[in-house]
Order: structure tokens, then C-alpha cells, then sequence
């Protein structure tokens, strides 16, 4: 059978164009920015509540008409302790309840010696007598009571640092992962951008930015699943 052979033009013109089809390909992060930044101007809150949990408001960041990637960070991961710190809200809340009821116990059996104590604080009097004595162990309830809702608080905080990112980028079809009972780790990355930025006076300048992904990567169900990237922050 005659195979036509290329002349070493042809295959030299073949190959740049190969080349020159790779150099302009565009790395993965580009379509999710410009999705980003297309929903943002639009103020498309429902798509943007899919994928980000960063913003560009239009009415004070600008619009960013155009961008160009410059950079690509490594990826770091880190382990999600999201199962130790839901455990560790979950022992701070209990403690902070059965602390609750022995509080609530010493009010009810001290009650009008407790209101007395609190009239004369505050009027600013001392309190005498056997109400002295309530004084000081209803002082030592009040200030443990402070400590253990401010261990609950902390738990929480903690716990809520880290679980919604996870979350969003396990969810699938709208279904959401108990991401506190799974073990895993994060994985993040920084995409540095050159964009042109119409500012909301109607000005348009140049800004380097760079924006911040993450994306969880979990055994659910004795299985590995890799959540979609997550915008998480937006630096310029």
C-alpha cells in the first residue's frame, strides 16, 4: 500500500504546532477562576456556595475583566484532626452540661441566700453572716461556669475551623459527608494570578493576587474519595 511520505518541512511544521498546541493549553485552575470570577460579577451566590468559601464583591472588590496565571504553588498536605476535635467538643460539652446541673442544684437549695448575696453586690454592700460564706462558693460557681463555657466555645471554634471546607468539597449531588467521623487529610495550593481588575468607580488597573484552594481528600464508607477544589482566600 503507497503511504504518502511528509516532506521534513511538513514534519517540522507538524511538530510546532504540537508544541505550540501544549504551550497555550490551560492549566486546570483556570477554568475554575474564571468560573469565580464570571459568578462573583454576576453576584451568583448559588453557584459560587458550590465551590467557594471566599468572595469578590462586585460593589467594593471591582470585576476582573481578565487574568493571566503566573504561578502554581506546591501542594501541601496536612492531616484533619476532625474526628479529635469533634471528640474534644463533644467531652467539653458534656462536662460543661453535668457541671450545669450541680450548679443549678446548689442555686435551687441556696436560692434566697443567693438572692440575697446579689442585692448587696449590687448595692455594693458586703455581705454578712452565713451569707458570707454563700458569697464566696457562689462566686467559685460563677467563675467555673465562665471556664467551662469557654472550653465548649473553644472546642466549637476549633471544630469549625476546619469542617465546613471539608465538608463543601466532599459534598456530592447536594449530599453532604460526616466529615467528623472519617479520617483524612487536606491538600492545599496558592495560584498566582496577574489580573485586570475594573475597580467599582469604573477604573480598570492591574493587581497580582493570589487565591488559595483546598480540597479534602477522606475514607468514606472504607473508601478514599478526593473532594473538588475549594477557593478558600483571595490576597492581592
Amino acid at each position: 500500500m503507497y503511504r504518502p511520505r511528509l516532506s521534513s518541512l511538513a514534519v517540522f511544521a507538524l511538530l510546532a504546532l504540537a508544541a505550540l498546541t501544549v504551550g497555550c493549553s490551560s492549566p486546570p485552575e483556570d477554568a475554575l477562576l474564571r468560573q469565580f470570577f464570571r459568578a462573583s460579577q454576576l453576584r451568583d451566590n448559588g453557584t459560587l456556595s458550590n465551590f467557594a468559601a471566599a468572595s469578590f464583591d462586585p460593589r467594593t472588590d471591582g470585576v476582573v475583566t481578565n487574568f493571566e496565571i503566573v504561578s502554581v504553588s506546591e501542594e501541601r498536605r496536612t492531616p484533619l484532626s476532625l474526628q479529635d476535635l469533634a471528640k474534644a467538643h463533644d467531652q467539653a460539652r458534656q462536662a460543661n452540661d453535668e457541671f450545669s446541673k450541680k450548679m443549678k442544684s446548689y442555686q435551687d437549695t441556696n436560692l434566697e441566700a443567693i438572692e440575697r448575696v446579689l442585692k448587696a453586690e449590687a448595692a455594693g454592700r458586703p455581705a454578712t453572716g452565713r451569707d458570707a460564706a454563700v458569697q464566696t462558693a457562689w462566686r467559685k460557681w460563677r467563675d467555673e461556669a465562665a471556664v467551662s463555657s469557654k472550653a465548649v466555645s473553644e472546642a466549637r471554634t476549633k471544630l469549625n475551623a476546619e469542617r465546613p471546607i471539608a465538608e463543601l468539597s466532599l459534598q456530592q449531588g447536594g449530599q453532604s459527608v460526616d466529615v467528623t467521623t472519617a479520617a483524612g487529610e487536606m491538600i492545599s495550593k496558592d495560584v498566582t494570578i496577574n489580573a485586570d481588575v475594573r475597580a467599582p468607580s469604573g477604573e480598570t488597573s492591574p493587581k497580582k493576587m493570589v487565591v488559595s484552594l483546598q480540597r479534602a481528600v477522606m475514607k468514606v464508607g472504607g473508601q478514599e474519595r478526593t473532594g473538588r477544589w475549594i477557593i478558600t482566600k483571595i490576597a492581592s
